[in-house]
């Protein structure tokens, strides 16, 4: 389990977004950064122990950190492929010259848009113009891209055209369900009707934004039957898909460790600098109890999906303030058997594609 971990380094931005998750438009959360030594000592060397593989920098701003090109030489030198998430406002030709000497074309930049309109600015700050300008300056370095879309009430009108929009640019894509996590908001978060009649039509119209969606009606024997694995783990894992809770894991810069990214600062399963990474994944009860998925609660635990999807733990949490429960925006209950056929057809044929696309991006680490 755990081959990604979700890394902020800082909580320090140079944006001010209006519903900040990670709270970095409020300066009082700006707390001191660690430093390099720390980050490898009490994070890297034990990520690598337990078998870790990908890092994904953020924060607030990754690249405000004080010492990031180091952080990112000691990365590499440990062996992990990384990731970038990144307002992009530092992204620039000596930066990337920098990076490419020291990872080569090893590692990838997520940038985030949530709508190609005059809309991303209200979220973002930034317009789609200046979203294109970056990818225009990655893709003529040849590095990867992988584009984020916060998801909420505010971009769902226009999100399954933002996912057209993504598949003609041929990026992969993740959405990241709005979450209150910083912020007091919580009107804009997704509710099952607005994720039924607003937002599923991206979700299934590709594979490319199969990386961590739910719900996801993928059936048990069509994964084994298209993966040809014959091991159940306790979440999967080759690839991972549904809810990736026990797939990854997140550290928030103080060292706290949450089971998702969009849980952190609300609950931890200890501190990586006075317990050691490896007891807090697999001796905490937080830890173990929600990679099993007979913990999980209502429809979700009764759900013949529960292993391949197993909800979304964030909803489950901002809505009923318990990580266990059932997934609240799952629409399942909503369907009959044959619309729910339907999307097991569409799911499997995405999860067959999705399965290559993984297939060959292991081909080239």
């Amino acid at each position: 389990m755990y081959h990604t971990l979700y890394l902020e380094i800082t909580r320090r931005c140079n944006n001010l977004c209006p519903y900040c998750s990670a709270g970095s438009n409020k300066k009082e959360n700006w707390e001191k950064e660690k430093p390099v030594s720390d980050i490898v000592n009490y994070i890297l060397k034990p990520a690598k122990k337990i078998g870790t593989r990908f890092i994904v920098f953020s924060g607030g701003e990754p690249l405000i950190y004080h010492d990031f090109i180091n952080l990112v030489k000691e990365v590499v030198t440990h062996n992990f492929r990384f990731g970038i998430a990144t307002n992009g406002l530092l992204l620039n030709q000596d930066l990337i010259d920098e990076l490419l000497k020291i990872a080569g074309n090893t590692f990838v930049v997520s940038l985030g848009i949530n709508s190609f309109d005059e809309q991303n600015k209200e979220t973002r700050i930034t317009d789609y113009d200046f979203f294109i300008e970056k990818l225009k300056l990655l893709n003529k370095n040849n590095i990867a891209v992988n584009v984020s879309v916060t998801v909420g009430k505010f971009n769902s009108e226009t999100f399954c055209k933002t996912v057209e929009k993504i598949k003609e640019l041929g990026l992969p894509y993740n959405r990241i369900p709005y979450a209150p996590r910083n912020s007091d908001n919580r009107k804009d978060m997704l509710d099952k009707n607005v994720l039924q009649k607003k937002i599923y039509c991206g979700y299934i119209s590709c594979f490319n934004g199969f990386t961590s969606y739910t719900p996801l009606f993928l059936r048990e024997d069509s994964y084994f039957r298209v993966t040809g694995n014959t091991e159940k783990t306790r979440v999967p894992l080759n690839p991972s898909v549904g809810c990736w809770v026990g797939s990854f894991y997140a550290i928030n810069p103080a060292g706290d460790v949450a089971p998702c990214p969009l849980l952190s600062d609300k609950i931890s399963a200890g501190n990586v600098y006075t317990t050691s990474l490896e007891s807090i994944l697999y001796e905490s009860e937080l830890m173990n109890k929600i990679t099993n998925r007979n913990n999980l609660s209502g429809k979700c635990k009764k759900c013949k999906y529960v292993w391949t999807c197993g909800g979304c733990r964030s909803m489950a949490y901002y809505y009923s303030n318990d990580v266990f429960e059932e997934d609240p925006t799952c629409f399942i209950d909503e369907l009959n058997e044959e619309e729910l056929a339907k999307l097991e057809v569409i799911t499997e044929k995405n999860f067959k594609d999705y399965y290559r696309m993984y297939l060959m991006s292991k081909s080239f680490n």
